[in-house]
C-alpha cells in the first residue's frame, strides 16, 4: 500500500513538472504564485517556457544588484535561471534557479519599484503633459497637474490610480497585472471621443495611455514591445456616473484607470480645447493604436 502511494505520488510530480514545462496547468504541486506570475517558471530545453511573464520576470531581475547582465528575451533560458539562481543566493535563498513562490514574492516586494522620475519638462513635439504622482498605497489620492506645450500649469485635479483588489485578502493587485494600478513610468497620452457608458466612463472625452517609453509602463522584450500596450492595454483618465457616490469622498477604484472629479475632466477637456489639442476617434482598444498621440503622461510613485 505505501509503495503504491510512493509511486503515485512519483507519477503526480513528473506529470506537473512535465506541464510547468510546456506551459501548462502544473496541479495539484503547481505553487499559487503572486500575480502578475501564475505558474513557476524553471528551466526545459524543448521547449523552453516562454511568455509575459518571464519578460517580467527579466526586466525585473535587470534591477537586482545580484544580476549584472541579462536578455530580456521572454524565453527561461540558461542565462534566465542562472540570474534567478544568482538573486536566490543573494537573498539567502536555497539556489535552485526555479522560479517558485517564495522567490516570486521577494521579487515583487524588492524590484517592482521601477525608480522612475519626473523630469520636471515635455517633452518636444507634444502638446500636453499630465503629471500624476502616486503612494504606494493608492487608496490615498493624489493631486495631478495638466501642462502646456511650454511647461505652464494650466490646471490641477484630484486622482485616483486604484486598481482591483484580490477579493480574498482585500488587498490592492499590484500594477503588474492586468486589472492592478495604474502603472507607474512616461507613457504616450492622447484624446479620445466618449467611451460608450457614461455610467461607468462619464459624458466627456476621455485620455488613453498608449505606449509605455519608461519605467514599469515600458517593460518588454524591447522598445517596441512594451508594457504598455502589448501586455495591458484600456487605461484610460476618465470619471463616471458612479453610484452612491457624493464628490466630498474617495472616488471608486478601477481596474486601473486613472478616475477624476466629473467637473474636473470637463474642466480638463475645455482646456485641451483652447490648446487645440484633437480629439481623436475612439477606437475602443484597437491595437496597434491608429492615430500619433498628442500628449504624455507621467506616474511617479512619491514614496
Amino acid at each position: 500500500m505505501v509503495k503504491s502511494k510512493m509511486v503515485y505520488q512519483g507519477v503526480v510530480f513528473l506529470i506537473s513538472f512535465l506541464l510547468a514545462c510546456i506551459g501548462g496547468t502544473a496541479l495539484p504541486l503547481q505553487e499559487e504564485m503572486p500575480s502578475p506570475f501564475t505558474r513557476v517558471l524553471r528551466l526545459c530545453k524543448d521547449p523552453p517556457m516562454e511568455g509575459n511573464d518571464v519578460v517580467i520576470l527579466q526586466n525585473l531581475l535587470l534591477r537586482s544588484v545580484f544580476v549584472t547582465s541579462l536578455e530580456t528575451t521572454g524565453f527561461y533560458n540558461k542565462e534566465t535561471s542562472e540570474a534567478v539562481t544568482s538573486y536566490q543566493l543573494g537573498n539567502q535563498l536555497d539556489g535552485t534557479g526555479v522560479f517558485d513562490a517564495t522567490t516570486a514574492a521577494l521579487v515583487l516586494e524588492q524590484l517592482i519599484s521601477d525608480g522612475y522620475k519626473d523630469d520636471g519638462k515635455v517633452p518636444p513635439g507634444y502638446k500636453f503633459k499630465v503629471h500624476i504622482p502616486v503612494h504606494k498605497n493608492r487608496a490615498i489620492e493624489t493631486y495631478g497637474t495638466l501642462f502646456d506645450s511650454n511647461n505652464v500649469v494650466k490646471y490641477r485635479f484630484l486622482a485616483r490610480c486604484h486598481g482591483s483588489v484580490n477579493h480574498v485578502t482585500g488587498e490592492a493587485i499590484n500594477q503588474l497585472t492586468t486589472d492592478g494600478n495604474t502603472p507607474t513610468g512616461l507613457i504616450t497620452f492622447d484624446r479620445n471621443t466618449p467611451e460608450l457608458i457614461p455610467k461607468l466612463f462619464g459624458p466627456y472625452p476621455v485620455l488613453r495611455a498608449v505606449k509605455g517609453e519608461k519605467g514599469n509602463a515600458a517593460i518588454g522584450r524591447n522598445a517596441n514591445e512594451t508594457f504598455l500596450s502589448n501586455y495591458r492595454s484600456g487605461i484610460l483618465l476618465h470619471t463616471g456616473e458612479w453610484d452612491h457616490w457624493i464628490p466630498s469622498e474617495p472616488m471608486p477604484n478601477s481596474e486601473g484607470c486613472i478616475h477624476v472629479h466629473p467637473k474636473d475632466l470637463k474642466k480638463i477637456n475645455e482646456i485641451l480645447d483652447e490648446m487645440g489639442v484633437v480629439t481623436h476617434k475612439n477606437p475602443f482598444g484597437k491595437q496597434p493604436y491608429p492615430y500619433t498621440p498628442r500628449g504624455i503622461l507621467s506616474i511617479e510613485q512619491i514614496d
